[in-house]
């Protein structure tokens, strides 16, 4: 609305009404509801690859089940025919196509928009509504959404009234109204922020400027009845939809389409490169996140990396239940308060037994939402154990063991009368709730083969009949899959203290080329240019024999400790090679044959300790999974902030 408002105050009044077709108005609104809640997909897979460090590829399939739209839905898909290609009138060319329908399939933010096409299962093309058609459907459909709002408000058929004005009796304001959403639909941009034109001097406001503040108050002044229009129009806004056209004789499709990715690496050049020494200690850890409709019963996310790496861990987890656990935690609270002042009246049969039934309904959820906590860490080898949630554990008993407490001769099954259900453990479970992530869900993926993994999440409990979305948060450990680790440079590493070594030995004519007698021999050497040729070229041949991968991938990152430590040896024998070039002194000729011989030796119990390092365990919750994976424990370790971050889309994902 702030968007809306400020297109009201920054466009020219129009002197005729924008171009806004009636028919289009349903189709536009019909296509937004079908995007939000894509209750016609059934299944969407994302495949993730991972090859280079900082760069993936995102390929989506999308399910499409055409039998499960409905009648408004098709009839909005039939209509978009006949109105697409009429520049927007009420009359117009029959359809090129009788056995196309206009059907949304996704949306997209418009941050992350890029030239991409869909196919279908067999690899051809499909069309697709451009943006700016698309936008002017919705721009039409918005605006009569706005005008019916307005129109059903209490005051809107009173005479005099500044809805009915609006409405009814002045264009222009109206016009004003039109043509700013149709601005803010169809332009390439959105305003980021406000500016406005200073007066002219000398001047007073006209009957411009008056409609243009009568438009502004009459928004300001039914903010209130216009609150869920502002987020269906925030979502109008900053999104694209894709609309494809599919055969309407086949009710099943399965359609692809690659979107590029946000990433966000850590930045600094220095501590990066730190990262890169120790990436093999602690594996090459990525993150991912993404959303997904709410009313989506499955989702798979597949990553492929390189041959030459092996996904260590993964998991998968959402927020699916955060709506559920705000709901509970505001219902703890509350019967926590009402439990603190003591039990209802007695006397009040009615009030006994709303109460009964609130804490019934809610100690339900927590007991559904505990098991499936439960049931989830079960398949991931954890425990979720009574030490952890007491609280939650004890509720969860009073509303599943159906238990009672004995009043005088009878039973009393009420929960309020359950010892459990007290003002403490309500507070406490609250607390439970919030502190150890109960609202995120886990899939852990425990058949890791090779270089390819699935992670599949299906949804617990009743389908979300909302718009809103599901935020997916992954979580990857990449390891090096070469099971010779650093031996060959090791080897490497062993060969250039050699070398070096066998020249100090051949040149000083002693097993110790160290001290006084040494550097004599060291400052008068006579065929420099061949002890050159040997330091320089022995080292560089060896180390274009080895098998150092591409430094920009995933390898090559995940070995940077080796190359390293490579480079270290062949410029420490470079540097030997200077001296001895330049004619210094022996002392100085002998130092640097010290260097270039403890240097590569004192780099090779760095590497097998390499190899050891590279296999170390460690908590899945230091990658970003729920807290309560590991029972709330802090000997978990620190968190590791990921190499790379993969987003969906921008700073909205």
């Amino acid at each position: 609305m702030k968007s809306l408002k400020h297109a009201v105050s920054t466009i020219p009044i129009p002197g005729a009404p924008p171009q806004l077709s009636r028919s289009g108005a349903s189709v536009g609104l019909s296509f937004l509801d079908t995007a939000l809640r894509l209750n016609h997909v059934r299944r969407l897979t994302e495949r993730l690859s991972v090859v280079d460090h900082g760069t993936a590829r995102r390929v989506t399939e999308v399910d499409v089940s055409l039998r499960m739209l409905d009648e408004a839905q098709r009839d909005a898909a039939w209509s978009a025919r006949d109105l697409i290609g009429r520049d927007y009138r009420e009359h117009g060319e029959t359809p090129t196509s009788e056995r196309a329908m206009w059907v949304p399939i996704a949306r997209l933010s418009r941050e992350g928009a890029a030239p991409s096409y869909i196919t279908d299962g067999i690899g051809r093309k499909l069309p697709r509504l451009t943006q700016y058609e698309t936008s002017r459907l919705m721009a039409s459909g918005l605006y009569r959404l706005l005008r019916g709002i307005l129109a059903s408000q209490a005051d809107a058929h009173l005479p005099n009234t500044d809805l009915s004005r609006f409405l009814f009796k002045i264009h222009e304001p109206r016009w004003l109204v039109q043509q700013a959403l149709l601005t803010l639909l169809t332009e390439r941009s959105s305003p980021t922020s406000e500016y406005s034109f200073a007066p002219t001097p000398n001047t007073v406001p006209g009957h411009g400027q008056q409609c243009r503040e009568f438009a502004l108050k009459l928004l300001n002044d039914n903010r209130d009845a216009l609150v869920e229009y502002a987020e269906l129009l925030d979502i109008a806004v900053h999104d694209y939809l894709f609309v494809v056209a599919l055969d309407d004789t086949v009710d099943e499709h399965v359609l692809t389409y690659e979107t590029p990715l946000h990433v966000r690496q850590h930045p600094g050049r220095l501590r990066d490169t730190l990262w890169r020494l120790t990436a093999a200690r602690r594996g090459y850890v990525i993150g991912y996140e993404a959303k997904f409709p709410a009313s989506l019963n499955s989702y798979y996310l597949v990553t492929q990396t390189s041959p030459e790496v092996n996904i260590a861990h993964m998991y998968v987890s959402t927020d699916s239940d955060e709506g559920l656990i705000h709901g509970l935690r505001a219902d703890l609270s509350s019967l926590a308060v009402k439990r603190g002042r003591g039990d209802p009246d007695p006397n009040s049969t009615a009030t006994h037994k709303i109460v009964e039934l609130e804490a019934q309904t809610m100690l339900r959820n927590l007991a559904n939402l505990l098991r499936r906590r439960k049931w989830e860490a079960g398949q991931a080898n954890l425990q979720i154990t009574e030490q952890t949630l007491p609280a939650s554990h004890r509720l969860a008993a009073a509303a599943t063991n159906g238990e009672a407490v004995l009043s005088g001769d009878r039973l009393d099954n009420s929960l309020l009368r359950n010892p459990s259900v007290t003002a403490a453990n309500l507070e406490a479970a609250e607390r439970e709730l919030q502190e150890t992530e109960l609202g995120k869900d886990l899939v852990l993926v425990k058949s890791l083969t090779d270089h390819e993994v699935h992670a599949y999440w299906r949804r617990s409990g009743q389908m979300r009949a909302d718009s809103g979305q599901i935020q997916v948060h992954a979580g990857l450990v990449l390891t090096d899959a070469s099971d010779a680790g650093p031996s060959g440079m090791v080897v490497y590493a062993a060969a250039v203290a050699t070398t070096v070594y066998a020249l100090g030995v051949l040149l000083t004519r002693t097993l110790f080329p160290f001290g006084a007698h040494a550097a004599t021999a060291l400052g008068s050497i006579s065929d420099g240019q061949s002890v050159i040729t040997v330091l320089l070229l022995v080292p560089g041949f060896l180390y274009t024999r080895l098998a150092l991968p591409p430094r920009r991938s995933i390898v090559g990152y995940l070995r940077s400790l080796t190359r390293t430590i490579g480079q270290l040896c062949i410029v420490c024998t470079a540097a030997l090679a200077a001296t001895i070039a330049t004619r210094s002194s022996g002392g100085l000729v002998d130092v640097f044959l010290g260097v270039g011989i403890a240097l590569p030796l004192l780099s090779i119990p760095l590497l097998m300790q390499y190899r050891q390092l590279r296999k170390s365990r460690f908590a899945l919750t230091r990658i970003g999974a729920p807290k309560w994976v590991h029972n709330g424990s802090r000997a978990a370790g620190k968190p590791l902030t990921p190499n790379v971050r993969f987003f969906s889309s921008g700073s909205r994902s």
